[in-house]
């Protein structure tokens, strides 16, 4: 019986330590802004450079996800409350467009789904949901797992912090 158990615990922690990286892949060594790659549900690239000079608001979710599904009604009211500001706010699954289309379908909030074309494993993203703040110079300025309450005192403060002085 004890040998069953090492052997389970070795095939579990050998099989989470394997990240499914190749060493000789160099898209790691490139920083993960440059790495995302984003598609609206037609199937257009959406290029973060071209949003530079607005905050963005990246949430990494999944329909299978009911932490990212609880917390998309925050996400909604604060896109809501920061309608005026230059943030822009997207949540991306690397699952099928078709699935995507398909649960988006039943919902009606005011933020742009859309597909990562890049996997959330290539991203180095562990867990969901995932939210990303890129800065409008176009640097990650807060990367959290976990839902919140989005559309908090708090968190609406935390978003406007990293709007740029200069349109203040």
């Amino acid at each position: 019986m004890r040998h069953w158990i090492v052997l389970i615990f070795a095939l579990a922690f050998g099989c989470s330590t394997q990240d499914g990286k190749n060493e000789n892949d160099s898209s790691t060594d490139k920083p993960l802004v440059e790495r995302i790659s984003l598609k609206d549900l037609n199937g257009n690239s959406i290029e973060l450079s071209d949003l530079k000079g607005k905050v963005i608001f990246l949430n990494f979710w999944a329909t299978w996800c009911k932490p990212c599904v609880k917390e998309m009604p925050s996400i909604d009211k604060a896109s809501e409350l920061l309608k005026n500001e230059p943030v822009v706010f997207l949540a991306a699954s690397d699952e099928e467009v078709e699935k995507i289309k398909k649960f988006v379908s039943k919902l009606s909030y005011r933020f742009q789904f859309v597909h990562s074309a890049t996997s959330v494993f290539d991203l180095d993203i562990k867990a969901l949901p995932t939210t990303i703040i890129i800065s409008p110079e176009g640097k990650i300025v807060f990367n959290e797992i976990g839902g919140r309450d989005w559309s908090s005192k708090k968190n609406i403060e935390l978003i406007k912090k990293f709007i740029s002085p200069a349109h203040e």
